[in-house]
Formats: C-alpha cells, sequence, structure tokens
C-alpha cells in the first residue's frame, strides 16, 4: 500500500488536481492506462502523459499526495458509488456565500473540460447555479450558446432566474443566449400545453432538449427553497411533500429517494426539460451545496439525471455516509 505525503495544496494547479485524481485511479485502485483513459474521458497517451508528469511534479514517488484539502479520494468514493463519469468536491466554509463561490469555480473548472466551441450549453436556475456564473473569470472555456433549461421562477429572486443565470454567464463568455418567456410553472398541464405553442417558447424548449451540455441545480425539501420564494407552494404545503415520499427536486421535478417521478402530474405543468430529457443528454451535471440537500442529490443521482456531480465537502462526506432507502408507490399532486 503507498505511503502518502503531505503536499500544501495552495501550491497545486488544476491541473495538479486532475493528475493526483488520475494517480489515485492507477495506483491505488489499480485501474488500467486503459480503463483510466475510458473512466475520465481522455486518450490512453493523455493519460501515460499525465502519470508521467505526475512523477516530473513529484506528485508521486513510492507514495500518493495526500494534501490538505485536496479531496480526490472523496471523488472517487462518490464516483464509484454511484457510478458516475466525474465529481469535483469544494472545500466547505463557514460562510455558505463562501462555500457557493468554491463551488461554482470548481464547477467553471470542470465546464472548461468538458465544453467546446461547437457545444450548446443548457442551465437551470437557482442559487448554485447563479455562483457558477457568477465564480466564472471572462471568457475561461467556450460554446456555442447557452440555453435555459426550464421557465422563469415567479416571485423568486430575478438574479435566480434561468434566464438571467443564462444572461449573466454567456456575457462572461461573450456568447449568444436565449430567452425562455415563460414560468416555471403553468397552472395547469393544458395551460402548459398553450404555452408552448408561443412563438419562441416550443423552439427554445427544443434547443434545451437537444444541449450537448447540461448544469442542473438540486433541490431538497427545505424551508429555504427558492420553489417556496417563487410562490408555487406555501411552506407548509412544500414541507408537507415530505410525507408523501419526496426527497428533492431537480429542474422542478419531485423524486422519491430511488429517483422516481413522485409526483408525476405536477411534472406535467412544467416549463422545461422532462426527466427523460434531462437523462438523454450525455454530458449532465448536478450542482449543489449543503449536507442536508444529500438526500435530494443522492436521488437525483440514482435515477441517472446527471452523470457529473460538483459539490462541497460536507454534501460529498454526507453522500457517502446516507443510507440506501426504498421508496413508496407514487402518488399524484
Amino acid at each position: 500500500m503507498a505511503v502518502r505525503y503531505p503536499v500544501d495544496i495552495r501550491s497545486l494547479s488544476d491541473e495538479d488536481h486532475l493528475i493526483l485524481k488520475v494517480l489515485r485511479l492507477y495506483y491505488e485502485h489499480n485501474l488500467t492506462q486503459a480503463e483510466v483513459a475510458a473512466r475520465m474521458g481522455f486518450s490512453r497517451p493523455k493519460v501515460s502523459k499525465l502519470l508521467s508528469d505526475g512523477r516530473d511534479r513529484g506528485l508521486v514517488k513510492i507514495e500518493i499526495a495526500e494534501p490538505a484539502g485536496d479531496h480526490a479520494g472523496l471523488e472517487i468514493a462518490i464516483e464509484n458509488r454511484f457510478e458516475l463519469d466525474e465529481v469535483v468536491v469544494a472545500e466547505t466554509s463557514e460562510d455558505r456565500e463562501a462555500t457557493e463561490r468554491a463551488t461554482g469555480r470548481a464547477g467553471a473548472a470542470l465546464l472548461a473540460r468538458i465544453c467546446g466551441r461547437e457545444m450548446k450549453l443548457g442551465l437551470s436556475w437557482g442559487v448554485s447555479l447563479r455562483a457558477l456564473a457568477d465564480s466564472t473569470p471572462h471568457r475561461s472555456f467556450a460554446c456555442a450558446k447557452i440555453v435555459p433549461l426550464v421557465g422563469g421562477m415567479g416571485k423568486a429572486k430575478t438574479r435566480l432566474h434561468s434566464n438571467q443565470v443564462c444572461a449573466a454567464l454567456a456575457e462572461k463568455l461573450e456568447v449568444e443566449t436565449l430567452h425562455l418567456a415563460a414560468p416555471a410553472i403553468a397552472r395547469s398541464p393544458e395551460s402548459r400545453s398553450e404555452l408552448v405553442e408561443l412563438p419562441g417558447i416550443e423552439e427554445t424548449l427544443a434547443e434545451g432538449a437537444g444541449c450537448d451540455v447540461a448544469v442542473v441545480g438540486i433541490g431538497g425539501i427545505l424551508p429555504t427553497s427558492t420553489l417556496v420564494e417563487a410562490g408555487y407552494f406555501t411552506l407548509e404545503e412544500f414541507l408537507g411533500l415530505r410525507d408523501r415520499g419526496v426527497v428533492g427536486d431537480v429542474c422542478c421535478h419531485f423524486l422519491d429517494a430511488e429517483g422516481v417521478s413522485r409526483l408525476p402530474k405536477f411534472s406535467e405543468r412544467i416549463v422545461g426539460l422532462t426527466l427523460e430529457q434531462l437523462r438523454a443528454i450525455s454530458r449532465s451535471v448536478g450542482i449543489a451545496t449543503g449536507a442536508e440537500k444529500a438526500p435530494g442529490v443522492a436521488a437525483v443521482l440514482r435515477g441517472g439525471y446527471v452523470k457529473s456531480l460538483v459539490c462541497d465537502r460536507e454534501l460529498a462526506e454526507a453522500l457517502i455516509d446516507i443510507s440506501d432507502t426504498g421508496g413508496d408507490k407514487r402518488e399524484d399532486l
């Protein structure tokens, strides 16, 4: 078994962190270079080069470096548990806003690796998505355009709406963005059907369903939920969803602990991606912070709605600790 030695994380670049992860997979988890390449989405020659760079930079000797604050081991554990393409863990701060910013920066670094100039990038809404947009450095990566994946959020803070999040990131990247001129949740399935027939809305929804990379926030059944702030539920109604087996939501779709849609009638009112459309996107990324969201995040991961995850350390640790639970039968709203 390798003997680890300390390294100051402040001296490490994003490339160093990536190298450390490759080193762990190769040396500690005994994956072949071909298996590491398939898991990370790299070519085999690139894996070989990263292993060589790790040796040249002193990140591997007889042991793998374990700098304080590096979470590669935690990332790999979550990847293995939920069969994810990639997990990126940011440090948790005593200040929640600082945690959101750190997670947003980690998300931006991931997008810089997986986005390309010809790719459409879809975004949902919420605090973590706004932090991602605000924390992304100017022109730090390229994409073809940015598309909202759900409609506006009613009375919630405007800056958290999908259209505003998309506009903020598009300004940073200097690319085109589309606008979804509709609420996130219609009054009825019939109202939704009427809305999507309006000029521009159906086309934008189709663009979202066809995006190459999607980044979505993940919510929990918590008093601080933006769905309550937006006026779609009273606090009592929202917290009461726990009694109906709901543990969280993604793109406004409510899920049970196994990731099954718990309120399908409610989902029929959502002006945005369906769960099936979200699951079909090959490069989908969930982003969330806070240990209290672990049940909802675990549900989204079990349902296969995202292929990668960006979160903070406390949420990552909670995902490791969370016990497997079964879901009850579905119930309509």
